[in-house]
């Protein structure tokens, strides 16, 4: 009998507020003493175990303390790039702690006879094979796995477990629907027949079995994760953590997945629906039911939304709120007002979501005018691509005179190619 852990969305630097930095940390290292008091052989990280491709350093000398427990121990790590600690073009943290001999990295891909071979990596003292395909910018591991040679790895005997970080496309949550619809994959495309499938980038605990994919698990992030949605579900009470699975005879024994909590903080949600109120009196209300609620020491996130009456929405003091908060011990208060409008500005406003909806639809309107027999470059792909390039362009640097010179445009080429990592489609 043995066990293994799997992790994934650790997203280690995604914080700036020193008390959840702190308690990142904390997260993390409880989740290895875990591991290490239960026994297990392995540890799987599907990707994002960093929140950037190279992280604060300060960080880093924390987590690699106790990757040393670990390698003392002589429990492996076994990880994969997600798509914030992969860099196209140049190495990441993720490098540089393998080139430590701290973790190992399973996704060493090579092409045979036009399609992706992965040859699976076996554990030493366990002899499970493990084999995955590592995230790339802007959902481009979509051309991986459609290219992927199945079978090979199909042919496969033993304990076999597949490591991914991509939502599957059956299986999508709702929130990744709509105008920002995320790109997953078919489950089609992901090899039959493998005894536990590791996923991770679904900010959502998750398990799954059907036909000839049994054991489809998604763990969620271990902490809190990074963004708005992340922050919402923690102070909700969405439970964080990670699992360990029990196996023997080469199979899963029964009720072997258990997942593991990791509870280093506690959340207050609260809301306010401010429809048919005036402006001026809004702000005396929040902070008469702000007295009311327990805040000290924990994550607080307030939503306003509802259409005011009168008053414009810049009248809410939300900054004399978040003070109080803090003034209050509250951690890293975050006050989302993305569906708070006025009866007088509703027709002309935009919020967040709706320039996103737009945007979005604009990009759709022109990608089918790309003429391209290249799937990486149509339909959604071309999308994400578009917008990728956008950011490239926004965050490149000008000269004196506001424009960018020969060789800025240049960098900016370079940059392009390699955030969107089509230098092979260009050469195709």
């Amino acid at each position: 009998m043995f066990k293994f852990a799997h992790m994934a969305d650790i997203h280690i630097g995604a914080h700036k507020d020193k008390r959840l930095m702190g308690l990142e940390i904390q997260a993390f290292n409880e989740s290895i003493d875990i591991c290490i008091k239960e026994g297990v052989k392995f540890i799987i990280i599907a990707g994002d175990f960093f929140d950037k491709p190279i992280p604060e350093l300060e960080q880093v000398k924390k987590i690699i303390k106790k990757l040393i427990e670990l390698s003392q121990s002589n429990i492996p790590v076994y990880v994969i790039y997600g798509s914030h600690d992969y860099s196209p073009g140049q190495d990441s943290m993720i490098d540089l702690l393998e080139a430590a001999k701290l973790i190992i990295k399973i996704y060493n891909p090579k092409s045979v006879d036009g399609k992706i071979r992965l040859e699976m990596y076996q554990d030493k003292e366990t002899g499970v094979k493990l084999a995955g395909i590592s995230a790339r910018k802007v959902g481009l591991e979509k051309a991986y796995f459609e290219k992927l040679d199945r079978e090979h790895l199909e042919n496969q005997d033993g304990f076999k477990i597949f490591v991914f970080h991509s939502g599957i496309e059956e299986f999508k949550p709702s929130f990744l629907k709509g105008a920002m619809d995320m790109e997953c994959i078919p489950i089609n495309w992901f090899p039959k027949g493998f005894n536990y499938y590791a996923g991770g980038h679904i900010h959502k605990r998750d398990e799954f079995n059907i036909q000839n994919y049994q054991n489809i698990i998604f763990p969620g992030p271990s902490f809190i994760g990074w963004g708005t949605k992340d922050y919402t579900d923690v102070a909700k009470g969405e439970k964080r953590g990670f699992y360990i699975v029990s196996c023997e005879d080469n199979k899963i024994i029964e009720n072997g997945i258990k997942f593991v909590e990791i509870k280093k903080i506690e959340g207050n949600f609260i809301e306010f629906d401010v429809t048919g109120k005036r402006s001026k009196l809004v702000n005396d209300e929040i902070n008469k039911k702000l007295e009311e609620e327990e805040v000290d020491n924990k994550l607080v996130v307030i939503r306003i939304f509802g259409e005011l009456l009168s008053g414009n929405t810049s009248d809410i003091d939300t900054i004399g709120i978040r003070k109080s908060l803090t003034d209050r011990n509250a951690i890293s208060p975050q006050i989302n007002r993305n569906k708070l409008s006025t009866k007088e500005l509703q027709k002309i406003r935009i919020s967040s979501e709706d320039k996103l909806e737009i945007e979005d639809g604009l990009f759709r309107e022109n990608v089918i005018n790309i003429k391209s027999e290249n799937k990486l470059l149509q339909n959604k792909n071309g999308i994400m691509m578009a917008k990728e390039l956008l950011r490239v362009l926004k965050e490149s640097p000008k000269d004196s005179n506001g424009k960018n010179s020969t060789a800025i445009q240049n960098k900016i080429v370079k940059s392009g190619i390699e955030t969107l990592e089509i230098a092979e489609i260009m050469e195709e």
